[in-house]
């Protein structure tokens, strides 16, 4: 009988270890750059950004290398069942620490307007937004494609979701680009 009770609480114990790991996130470096700034004393420092992402279920990374990306990361991320997001990385040349939560809404609509471009006019909807730990994103769309553009310590994150035949976007699909894009952190 007690061979019995251990050898249950075994298999439950190995069952509840089995669930933890399918449920873990799984975290990938997509990629590391040197970025450079000025101290206070004129000095050119050095400070090495990695660029990370922990997703909630596994993904698939295939990076794009037929776009010539000399100082950056292109990659399409996919997951079975939603549409695939690509993902464009890199400096954002906008000043050292520069980020969107400190955006004028003037510099915010100036980006909208910008990733809004490849839409027809009147065929899209817009906005700004925070992610769950509050930095700030904009983002335009129409049924077939959705633009995500964040800027975070001076690194361009963009985010770009369409279906290769171009089918609607889905709410599963949506609810994917944004896991990626919370999912991605700078270190």
């Amino acid at each position: 009988m007690k061979k019995l009770i251990f050898v249950l609480c075994a298999v439950f114990a190995l069952a509840a270890v089995t669930a933890f790991a399918e449920s873990a996130p799984e975290k990938v470096v997509l990629w590391e750059h040197t970025a450079k700034e000025m101290d206070a004393d004129g000095n050119e420092i050095e400070q090495l950004v990695k660029v990370t992402l922990e997703t909630k279920a596994p993904v698939e990374i295939n990076p794009i290398d037929t776009v010539d990306v000399s100082d950056g990361f292109f990659a399409k991320i996919s997951r079975e069942g939603v549409a695939p997001v690509v993902v464009a990385i890199s400096p954002a040349d906008y000043g050292a620490h520069a980020n969107l939560n400190n955006a004028t809404e003037e510099q915010l609509q100036m980006l909208i307007n910008r990733i809004a471009e490849q839409f027809e006019e009147g065929s899209y909807n817009s906005g700004v937004t925070k992610t769950e730990s509050g930095n700030v994103y904009v983002y335009a769309g129409d049924s077939t494609t959705r633009s995500i553009l964040q800027v975070y310590e001076d690194t361009l994150l963009e985010l770009i979701q369409f279906h290769d035949d171009f089918s609607d976007l889905t709410a599963e699909d949506q609810a994917f680009a944004v896991e990626v894009l919370q999912g991605i952190w700078m270190e």
